[in-house]
Order: structure tokens, then sequence, then C-alpha cells
């Protein structure tokens, strides 16, 4: 029962008990009337009770109401309404026997009142009694046979007591009495499943689909149906019939599609999302949500990134001014390495909402790939102005201003930024890596190797700070052990990097051991094809001091052909001799 129902009840009790009392005849005394029709002095009193015991509740002062109710029905046993506002307030402060105990002498009172029916039959259900609860319900049904809803309310209790035929009989007269009904037969196929009687529950939902044969979202529950039960065929004659009476239904391709994937028809599920995704009628958001489900679900196959680019552009297409299907249709892009499409359609998301962050995080990784690093400054910057506490916009800033040899303000960035790492040992890592390779730029080695140490303090497989802190080190001829353990380490977390191999052959050269700096670094030009002056000019420097100086002279005249080596490469070509 609902509380409007309830105060209405307790209004229509004052009202009865106050609203009929008439003024007396003029010039009759009041002591002229007969007794009989005077009221009591106790229940002239019961009714005063009763009025400022409502006065009471409605304040919500229940400890008030309770005390005037009791006294109420102490000068009236018989005044059923009091009763029925008791148990109503024990039950709202949770004392549900005493609930209980005053419903049922309300509803002893007066046995045709439905309100005090109803309220009695929920409180046995609510305290586990189905079977009083039941007794009551058929009595509704019996005394209102044409109210539906004390049928429902004992079919529902027949469940309780674990009789899901009895109420599947009580349905059945209900279709008898309103034909076919969605919320019966949906009940009554809920209820055959149950029992395990999924033929009937079938029947059910043809019966109902037979009566809606234009509702496209009934034959739908029946087509999924089908698949459950796996008559594969009829839920796709299902599907085709939807298809017919409700063309623009936005979910009937999605259905087909989940069909044919279930079947293995992965073609024919792609042109189903297609045509799906092409229906206006259905949101971008479903959509986006969609794509993502399906391909969850689906795994890799031959042909999956063509599929999701595709469908990805009809998304985007369909809803060019939707960011979240933008979004995706950019992080496609991104997935295929088409940088400059992805990085055109993330551009194009800021425009309508600039305070996503991760788009413009995906915008500075493609400035990055692209080696556009004077976009990457600009837009790192706007980046920064945007979201404040977000590390990498400054960690790009500071990449970008390294290689545009701007060292104050790649490290200013780096600075600010670092600050903002929080939990992250490995970003924090790469802060530190960066910024010791801005040190070194500008000249600052021992700025550099500190940045470094707090690096791998950060991060002790930090594979390039590794190798990058070894190189310098043997550039400045420090340190030389150190350098040449940090390089075996470096090769040993990522063995066939032609880089690091360089480093390593080159700290064994400074630490005099030609020989094994030979084996690195022909191992080198094993991996690197095309390698730069630098390494073709150590391979030859290492030549030199094994005694191949012809050799050496060769090499060497090479690394002046790939490009720029070191201060010293003329004079080691013009002389025949090495020059440190």
């Amino acid at each position: 029962m609902t509380f409007l129902k309830l105060i209405y009840l307790s209004f229509l009790v004052i009202f009865t008990l106050t609203g009929h009392s008439q003024e007396l005849p003029e010039g009759v005394e009041g002591n002229s009337i007969p007794s009989e029709t005077r009221l009591s002095k106790e229940k002239q009193r019961s009714r005063d009770l009763f009025f400022e015991a409502n006065i009471a509740k409605i304040t919500d002062n229940s400890e008030k109401a309770i005390s005037l109710f009791n006294r109420c029905i102490e000068n009236d046993p018989a005044n059923d309404a009091a009763w029925y506002e008791l148990s109503l307030l024990y039950y709202n402060l949770s004392d549900l026997p005493k609930s209980i105990t005053h419903a049922i002498k309300a509803w002893e009172l007066d046995p045709g009142n439905i309100w005090y029916s109803l309220t009695l039959a929920g409180l046995y259900n609510n305290n586990s009694q189905p079977t009083e609860a039941r007794k009551i319900y058929e009595r509704l049904c019996s005394s209102n046979p044409e109210n539906p809803e004390y049928a429902i309310e004992l079919a529902n209790t027949w469940l309780q007591l674990d009789k899901p035929q009895e109420a599947i009989d009580i349905y059945n007269r209900l279709e008898l009495q309103a034909g076919i009904n969605e919320d019966f037969s949906m009940q009554k196929h809920r209820i055959y499943l149950a029992m395990g009687k999924d033929k009937k529950a079938l029947e059910e939902l043809e019966k109902l689909a037979e009566a809606n044969q234009n509702d496209s979202r009934i034959l739908s529950l029946l087509a999924e149906f089908y698949i459950l039960q796996g008559n594969d065929d009829k839920a796709l004659k299902t599907y085709k019939n939807i298809q017919e009476v409700d063309p623009e239904n936005p979910y009937i391709n999605i259905s087909l599609a989940d069909y044919y994937r279930k079947k293995g028809d992965l073609r024919k599920a792609t042109e189903s999302l297609k045509t799906g995704f092409s229906n206006p009628y259905l949101d971008a958001n479903t959509k986006v949500q969609i794509m993502m489900t399906y391909y969850s679900q689906t795994g890799e196959y031959d042909g999956m990134e063509k599929d999701i680019l595709e469908l990805s552009k009809v998304l985007a297409e369909m809803h060019p001014n939707e960011p979240r299907a933008l979004m995706l249709r950019g992080e496609m892009l991104m997935m295929s390495e088409k940088w400059s499409e992805a990085l055109e359609v993330f551009r194009k998301v800021n425009t309508l909402d600039p305070g996503k962050y991760q788009v413009w995080e995906n915008i500075l990784r493609i400035d990055a790939i692209n080696n556009d690093f004077k976009m990457l400054a600009v837009e790192s910057s706007e980046a920064m102005e945007l979201f404040p506490v977000q590390p990498l916009p400054y960690y790009f800033n500071g990449y970008a201003n390294y290689l545009l040899k701007d060292y104050e303000t790649a490290t200013k960035s780096l600075t600010t930024g670092v600050k903002f790492v929080l939990n992250d040992n490995a970003m924090l890592s790469d802060f530190y890596s960066l910024s010791g390779d801005i040190f070194h730029a500008a000249g600052k080695n021992q700025e550099s190797f500190n940045s470094y140490e707090s690096a791998l303090k950060y991060n002790p497989d930090n594979a390039a700070v590794l190798n990058n802190y070894a190189y310098y080190l043997s550039l400045k001829g420090e340190n030389l052990s150190k350098a040449a353990q940090m390089a075996e380490k470096a090769n040993l977390l990522s063995p066939d990097n032609a880089t690091y191999l360089d480093t390593w052959a080159w700290v064994l050269y400074k630490l005099g051991e030609f020989d094994q700096a030979l084996v690195k670094m022909e191992n080198v030009l094993k991996l690197d094809k095309n390698p730069g002056a630098v390494v073709i000019e150590h391979y030859g420097d290492i030549l030199y001091k094994l005694n191949r100086l012809s050799e050496a002279k060769e090499w060497w005249l090479k690394a002046k052909e790939a490009g720029e080596g070191s201060e010293f490469l003329d004079k080691k070509v013009k002389d025949g001799k090495i020059y440190e």
C-alpha cells in the first residue's frame, strides 16, 4: 500500500467520524436527545484521540501517535481504523510481529476492507507466511473477480509456496478473461523456464508473437530464445520478419550481426553491423558500446583490422559531431598506425570538446611519432595549461624542447612535471632519464650523471638509462668499470640492440680490452646493415688498436663517407693514425 493511500484512509476515517455529526434542532435541549442516538463519552473520547493521533503521525511523532492510538482502542476496542494505523506505525518501526498482530485485529473487525486485506497479506509475505497470505488473496479474488491485481498477487504467493502450476493456472484464467497479454505471457514464460519446461516456455513466446506480429521487440525476444534453444533457422527467419515489419528498427541489424558472429559468418556479421551503424535512429554512444562489446567477444581473425576501420569510419560519418564516436575512430586509426588521419580526427574532437585529456595525450604521442617537434612543443604547452597536474604533457614538452635545443625550457618543464608523478616508478625513471640527456646536451655532465642515478633508483632495469650513462662515462673516461657493468646489463635486458652493443664495445675499447671490443663491434655490424658514421669510426679505432692499420684507415674513410663522425675523423683519414 502506498503512503498516499494510507494518508487517504486515515483522513477518510476522520471524516467519517467527524463529518456526519449534526447540530441539534433549534429549541431542543441536548439532554432531550435519546441516549441511543448520542455518542457515548467513550466513543467521543476515542474520536478525539484518533484525530490527535493522526496529527502526531503526520508530524512524524511516532511515539506519541502510538500512545494515542492505543488509548483510542482502550476507549473503543472496535475502532478498526486505530488498529490499522498502529499496524502501519509498527511496520515503519520495523516491528513486524506487532504490525501483523494489529493488522489481524483491524482485518477481523472489518474483513471486507480491501486495504486491510492487502496490508495484512503483504505483511504475511514479508514475514515468510505465504500460506496465510494466500488465504487472504483467495478471499479478495472471490469477492473481486474482475480485479486482475489480486489474482496476480495470488499467483505470486503460489510461487512462494513452490506451486508454479497453480500460478500458471491463474494466468491462464486471466488470459481467458482479457486475451493474450505480454505481462501474463512473459510471466508464464519465466515460470516454465524455472520449471525446466523449455518447450512450454517457447510456446508462450510464440503465442505472444502471433498476437503481436508487428511488434519488433516481442519478435526479437522470440528470436533470441530460438538462438538459446539452438534453433538457428527459426531465429534467422524471425529476424528477417522483423526487418520487414520494422525496417527502421535500430537494433535488428545489431541482433543479426550477433547471430552471424555466433554462427562464425564474420563477413555477414560485419555487413550487418555496418547497416546498423548507418541507422540514424541508433545513437552514437550505443554504437560505440556495441562495437567495443562485439569485438571483445569475437577474438582476432583475418581482416579484423580492416573491418574495425570500416565500422569506425561509418560511425564517424554518421555522427561527425559526436566526440565519443570520433575518439573511437581516431583510436582505431592509431592502432593501424595511420598517424596523420588519426591526428586529424583527434584535433577535430578537440574543437568539439577540448576538455578530454586522453585526446590531448594521443595528439602529443602522434606529434612525437611524426617527429613534429615544433608542433609537439606548442600542443604540449596547451595541454599543460588545460591539465596542470597531468605529468605527461610536461614530459612531452621537455622532450620537444630538448630536440629543439631549448634546454632551459626543457629542464623547467621536466622539473615541474615530475612533481605530479604519483606511484609510478617507471614514469619517474623516464623523467630523470630525459633530464640526464638534456643536461648532457647542455654540457652539464655532473647534473646529467645525477639524473641518471635518480632514474636508476626508480627503475634499475631501465636499459636506455644504463646505455646512455655508460656511454657518457666512457666519453669522459670516468668510472669505466661501472660503465662496463651498466653496458653489459643493458645488453642483457635488450639483446640484439645494435646501439647498446656499440656502447658496450666502446666501453671495452676504453678499458683497453680490444679483442672483446672487436667481437662486440662485429656483431653490431651484423645487426645494423646501415650503420652510422660514429659506429663505423669506432670499428676503425678498434682495428687500429689491434694493429690492423690499413683496415682501420679503410673504415675511417667509410665513416667519413657515411656522415659526421668525431672531430678527429678527418685527421685520422689524412694521417692514418688515431687521435683521441
